[in-house]
C-alpha cells in the first residue's frame, strides 16, 4: 500500500492531475472491444497509454520552447468526450 502511494504521489507531482483518463479509456476501450472484461482491461490499459502519450506530445509541441502541462491536455481531449458519453446516456 506504501509503494502505491508514492508512486501515485510521485507521478501526480510529474504530471499533475490527469483524472480524465480513468473516466473516458474503459468507455474508448469498450467501443473497440465490448463488454468482455479479458479484452476490456488490458485494451483500458493501453488505450489510456497511448492517450497519455499523445497528450505529452501535444503538450511539448503547441507552444515549442515550453511545455504545458498534461493535465490541461487531456481536459480539452476528456471532457468534450465525457460530455458525450454523458449526453448520450441519457438518450439511452
Amino acid at each position: 500500500m506504501l509503494v502505491a502511494s508514492l508512486a501515485t504521489a510521485a507521478a501526480v507531482s510529474f504530471l499533475g492531475i490527469i483524472g480524465f483518463v480513468g473516466l473516458v479509456c474503459p468507455h474508448i476501450a469498450r467501443r473497440f472491444v465490448g463488454d468482455d472484461q479479458r479484452f476490456l482491461i488490458p485494451s483500458a490499459c493501453i488505450v489510456g497509454a497511448v492517450l497519455l502519450l499523445a497528450s505529452d506530445v501535444a503538450a511539448r509541441l503547441i507552444i515549442a520552447p515550453y511545455v504545458l502541462p498534461v493535465g490541461i491536455i487531456t481536459a480539452f481531449m476528456g471532457a468534450p468526450l465525457f460530455l458525450y458519453l454523458l449526453i448520450r446516456g441519457y438518450s439511452h
